[in-house]
This record gives C-alpha cells, sequence and structure tokens, in this order.
C-alpha cells in the first residue's frame, strides 16, 4: 500500500519551492506571460500558496479521519458481546413476532434444512441400534451401537453382537 501522505508532502514542498523561486527570481518583474494570461509574481504565489493549504487542510482531515475510525472499530470491538447477548435476548423474547423483531432490525431465525440423504442414514442408523441391542437393560443399551448398513446392493451390515455374560 503506498502511503499517499509521502505524495502530498513530496507536492507540498515542491510547491514551497516554486514559491521561493518566484519570490528569488521573479520579484522584480511587474507581470509575467502563463499560458494566455499575464500575472503578477503575487499572483503566482497565491496560487502555490493555496494549493499548499488545501493539501494540508485534507491531510488534516484524513488524519481525523483515521483517527475516527479506530474509535469506531475500538468501540464496536470493547460492546461486541454486550450487543451480541442483547440480539439472543430479543430474539428469544420475540421469535414468534417477526414484526417485532423487525422494530429492531433483526429478522427470525430460518429453519435448518436437513438433507433427506442424511435423515435416511439417521433412520437406518437407528434401525441398525434397535436391531443390535435387542431386550437388554438400560446401562446396557448405552454401549451397544448399530451400524447403518452399507450402500452395497442392499445387503445389510453385521451389527455388533450383544456379549453375554456367562451366568455362574
Amino acid at each position: 500500500m503506498t502511503n499517499t501522505n509521502n505524495k502530498r508532502n513530496d507536492r507540498i514542498a515542491g510547491d514551497e519551492a516554486m514559491i521561493a523561486g518566484v519570490q528569488k527570481f521573479f520579484a522584480q518583474f511587474a507581470t509575467l506571460p502563463v499560458g494566455a494570461t499575464n500575472v503578477t509574481p503575487a499572483d503566482i504565489v497565491k496560487v502555490f500558496q493555496d494549493r499548499i493549504d488545501k493539501a494540508t487542510a485534507a491531510q488534516t482531515a484524513e488524519a481525523a479521519r483515521t483517527a475516527a475510525v479506530k474509535a469506531d472499530r475500538d468501540e464496536r470491538a470493547s460492546t461486541d458481546s454486550f450487543v451480541k447477548a442483547l440480539r439472543r435476548i430479543v430474539l428469544g423474547m420475540f421469535e414468534a413476532a417477526p414484526d417485532t423483531l423487525a422494530v429492531f432490525g433483526l429478522k427470525p431465525p430460518k429453519a435448518r434444512k436437513t438433507k433427506v440423504a442424511t435423515k435416511a442414514a439417521a433412520v437406518a442408523k437407528n434401525k441398525a441400534t434397535r436391531k443390535a441391542r435387542g431386550t437388554v437393560g438400560p446401562k446396557k443399551k448405552l454401549s451397544i451401537k448399530g451400524t447403518a448398513p452399507a450402500d452395497n446392493g442392499g445387503a445389510p451390515a453385521p451389527a455388533s453382537p450383544a456379549t453375554t455374560k456367562p451366568n455362574a
């Protein structure tokens, strides 16, 4: 990224040098033909001084803008968690009232769309788990998981067998 201030400073320095040159070498002339008009050395100095004033004003405005942008970013960063928490509260309170959410500038959350393939895989895994568990106690059920059949021509994948303790 190029620094425009350096370029601007170079232009200001060039204009100041032109003023110094005009005052040193053209002060004895009453008028000079510049372009299609005759101007006095004071008019020439005024043109360059106006350029310097505008460039300096631009530098000042740019510095003020940079400071304002930094202040804005700092304020947003320091209040971000507060704003997020408030938005969650408002969404929780008025989720069923989109017109009220609109007053806050919010939209109701969209419903999650689960893909058909995901649902089908979940159903197949659920059936395999139920088949693998059979009839066992509630603690034993938790350790048994079935595997959904792979897409291998309809042949079911083997479920993990339920282990049984030998009776003593």
